[in-house]
């Protein structure tokens, strides 16, 4: 199996803080920023797309064509933690191989079931893991952590500029009838709302509510709203009104 972990970034080049998770990351930027990123981060592969790819889901889409298969780590996050640590354990994984064994692991086993779409958990907190069902080919990946194996199903909608990782669950799972999504560890960003570069121009209320409508509009009733969680206000600090879960009948 040949996977590439890839970091896209944009205009965060002294802030890359994922590089320090994993071994042999490789960050995706437009050309004009190379550069700068070569500059702050000579201990990585620098790998340039063309400036008129402009936002996060044209880039997923021009990397996911370029690398065919790969594992995206989102440039802020800056941490893995395991669910299952028990009380008084540390949570934090902090060794650089162990963190890559367990991405190439989850890989593998997507490979083996013919999954095209994998990644982590968005849950938080060790009482929300379930020790009886660690893996799961029905819940939802969190957008800072996942991978793909490409086929003719890998495709973001370029309209979104925010929800890409639901739009991707949705359109696998409607596809395909599964994703590979591992409940045993969670990947921790940077404040979405105060880190700037990446998404921090497009990301606001009103964005956050037009893509969620434009993807009730693409998967109807099996798109429901719901009022931010515990885990939803700690992710957004409130900013975002409401969050959606989805539901395909098999």
């Amino acid at each position: 199996m040949q996977l590439r972990i890839v970091i896209p970034s944009h205009k965060r080049h002294d802030r890359v803080f994922a590089k320090k998770l994993v071994n042999d990351p490789i960050i995706c930027v437009a050309e004009s920023q190379a550069d700068l990123y070569r500059q702050y981060n000579p201990d990585c592969e620098i790998v340039t797309h063309p400036d008129d790819i402009i936002g996060l889901i044209p880039k997923r889409n021009w990397m996911a064509r370029h690398f065919r298969n790969l594992f995206m780590l989102d440039d802020d996050v800056h941490a893995c933690k395991s669910l299952y640590a028990e009380k008084g354990e540390p949570s934090r994984i902090k060794d650089k191989d162990r963190i890559t064994g367990i991405i190439f692991s989850l890989a593998e086993i997507a490979e083996m079931m013919d999954v095209h779409l994998f990644g982590f958990t968005s849950r938080i907190s060790p009482v929300m893991y379930d020790e009886t069902g660690f893996l799961s080919l029905s819940k939802m990946i969190t957008g800072c952590s996942y991978g793909v194996f490409y086929d003719k199903n890998t495709w973001w909608n370029e309209d979104l500029k925010l929800k890409e990782d639901f739009w991707i669950s949705c359109y696998m799972k409607y596809k395909e009838r599964k994703i590979l999504t591992d409940l045993r560890y969670n990947f921790e960003q940077k404040s979405t709302f105060v880190n700037s570069g990446g998404l921090a121009a497009f990301r606001n209320q009103a964005e956050e509510r037009r893509s969620i409508m434009l993807i009730r509009k693409y998967f109807g009733d099996s798109i429901n709203l719901k009022g931010a969680t515990n885990n939803g206000k700690d992710k957004t600090k409130q900013l975002v009104q409401y969050n959606i879960t989805c539901r395909f009948r098999y």
